[in-house]
């Protein structure tokens, strides 16, 4: 009788096939902003693999040199919103490189600069 208790093949290793299946499926049930968020947290804590992450999706700046990269604004107040390392993981308002208090906390969509409503 062996004193070592032997793992099932399973628990011993792991099928990695279908834990990127589980990865890819959550991936296909999150939101825009889910996603957005996601990115934006891969992107602080490891910026490499943020770097890795875009390749699989190459740019397209030939077909529109004339787009520029969206910023996200708070559709409350109109105001600009960033993360900000060293901070909580939540949305903050700013102006240059300070964050700013508008009294609530930003409501994040993403805009061109040039398509931003008037109405902010």
């Amino acid at each position: 009788m062996s004193t070592i208790i032997p793992l099932s093949v399973r628990e011993a290793h792991p099928d990695r096939d279908t834990e990127a299946c589980k990865r890819a499926d959550r991936l296909n049930r999150a939101t825009t902003e889910e996603m957005q968020a996601a990115l934006a947290f891969l992107s602080i804590i490891d910026p490499d693999a943020f770097e890795i992450a875009f390749q699989a999706v190459p740019p397209d700046h030939d077909d529109r040199p004339d787009v520029e990269d969206p910023v996200p604004v708070c559709v409350r107040c109109g105001g600009l919103a960033a993360l900000f390392p060293g901070q909580e993981m939540t949305w903050h308002h700013y102006r240059g490189t300070e964050i700013v208090d508008m009294g609530h906390e930003p409501e994040v969509e993403w805009f061109l600069r040039d398509e931003i409503p008037a109405e902010f």
